[in-house]
């Protein structure tokens, strides 16, 4: 799980950890804005309000379940194979995203997570919780009229990005309470998966969308559809297809998730892609293939060129 405050922060921050409880089996980041000029309090702070272990990240270690680990001033971190690292910026001051460089590492290496955002200034962590969504991941943003400072979590709504909206404490109790179901439904053998009842939601969600994922990739449909089990809470399949006809809205959710995952394919690190539309042979003569190259430039903003 990772997590983050900024300016405006440190009640959010308390109100977060005293709500939480000490044994959740996830591991919490916490990426604040220092001054790069001064030693840093948030250590013994968030110390103050939970029994974890709570350490200020210096060398590269591995993360344990049920520890704190706080960034460090004028420092970004990155997550490489389970562990954190603590890195100088490459950006200059006033150019420094910090919380979206952690949540694009955990999206990048783990796939999916929990990225919670609270009070503070600025926009920084929206983008990044958007694509912990992307990748599977779960993003608990606090009620902007609690904030002190509600930009960063109306941007990251602004963004999409939000599953939760909560207060801060509530925010916590929503987080232990989904920390296990993920164990749960991300954890089980995708080989003794559900197949009656995977069918019955790919038809519903067929039946109120109108768009058909039978055929889509396995491992995809089964991530999205996992993602939404965790955010209605639902224990299984046969669960969440109740959960599906019961609520009308939920398709429309799921359909969307599904979506996420087209788009974001043609917004990976891949300058360009090709791909090659095969036309339907008459007789025994081949037909030449269509080739489209998408790609990403300043000059032409369709992406689509005949090579």
């Amino acid at each position: 799980m990772r997590y983050r405050p900024s300016a405006g922060g440190v009640q959010a921050l308390q109100n977060f950890f005293g709500a939480l409880p000490v044994r959740t089996g996830a591991a919490f980041v916490v990426v604040v804005h220092l001054d790069p000029m001064h030693q840093s309090e948030m250590p013994s702070i968030i110390a103050a309000r939970t029994r974890m272990p709570v350490v200020q990240i210096g060398q590269r270690q591995r993360l344990e379940a049920d520890h704190v680990y706080v960034i460090a001033p004028d420092r970004r971190l990155q997550i490489v194979d389970h562990e954190i690292e603590s890195l100088h910026f490459d950006e200059p001051r006033g150019r420094r995203s910090p919380i979206d460089l952690l949540f694009r590492s955990l999206a990048q290496q783990l796939g999916d997570g929990f990225a919670v955002i609270l009070s503070g200034a600025g926009s920084d962590g929206a983008l990044g919780a958007r694509a912990v969504k992307e990748a599977g991941g779960i993003v608990l943003v606090q009620d902007p009229n609690e904030a002190e400072y509600s930009s960063m979590p109306r941007s990251a709504i602004a963004a999409g990005a939000a599953d939760f909206v909560l207060p801060a404490r509530e925010l916590a109790e929503c987080l232990a309470e989904l920390i296990p179901l993920k164990i749960s439904v991300t954890g089980s053998d995708a080989g003794q998966v559900d197949e009656e009842s995977l069918r019955r939601v790919l038809a519903h969600l067929r039946a109120r969308t109108g768009h058909d994922f039978s055929k889509y990739k396995r491992t995809t449909v089964l991530r999205r559809i996992a993602r939404r089990m965790q955010v209605v809470r639902a224990e299984d399949l046969t669960d969440y297809y109740e959960v599906m006809r019961d609520s009308p809205e939920e398709a429309a959710a799921l359909l969307n998730d599904l979506l996420i995952s087209v788009t974001t394919f043609f917004r990976d690190g891949a300058r360009q892609r090709r791909f090659v539309v095969r036309r339907a042979r008459k007789g025994k003569r081949k037909a030449p293939d269509i080739r489209l190259q998408f790609a990403r430039n300043r000059r032409d903003r369709t992406g689509i060129h005949p090579a």
